[in-house]
């Protein structure tokens, strides 16, 4: 089965689609990443650690606006040491998709379902991180609120691997978000 594209999630205008706005996430299918030439990976790092290059598979797929982190608390990281000599770095991304009772943000919260992707969240500070371009960030809970403060879900995303989150350079973010 092919994953489906991340279309842009326009929530609808004059409707209740409160949620706090701090930083925005954006998403893109891993499937619209493609390796570099002579790698596997879909991703280049420079010399001084930063994330130098992501590799769009096509020249109109870009990583699109899908919510928000409503606090620096929804993006975690966790090392974990096992007793047989190797390690696991535990990361999620939790964030608010607005506006629960619209088709947009049904198809939006759909499109997430058993479909690998890659995040990129411009933090307050203004650093850009990413998470998923190992092609192993998934949807692990959505959650629906609708009352007098929210009208939203909110999605967590995890991963597994090796490696801590990495930082963008902020001179590529251009290129890649629609």
């Amino acid at each position: 089965m092919a994953c489906n594209s991340i279309t842009s999630y326009v929530p609808d205008c004059g409707k209740n689609t409160k949620a706090g706005v701090n930083s925005d996430v954006y998403l893109i299918a891993f499937s619209d990443l493609a390796p570099f030439s002579g790698s596997t990976d879909v991703y280049t790092v420079s010399q001084t650690g930063l994330i130098s290059g992501i590799n769009l598979k096509t020249g109109t797929t870009k990583y699109v606006k899908y919510g928000s982190v409503v606090n620096q608390a929804s993006i975690k990281e966790d090392y974990t040491y096992n007793d047989n000599g190797t390690y696991d770095i535990q990361k999620s991304l939790t964030f608010t998709l607005t506006n629960l009772g619209s088709v947009g943000g049904l198809t939006a919260v759909q499109n997430l379902i058993a479909n690998p992707v890659a995040a990129l969240v411009k933090l307050r500070n203004g650093t850009w991180i990413s998470f998923g371009l190992g092609g192993g960030l998934m949807t692990k809970t959505v959650a629906g609120t609708v009352d007098a403060s929210s009208n939203s879900r909110v999605v967590t995303l995890n991963e597994s691997s090796t490696d801590f989150l990495q930082v963008v350079d902020p001179t590529i973010i251009t290129a890649l978000l629609s």
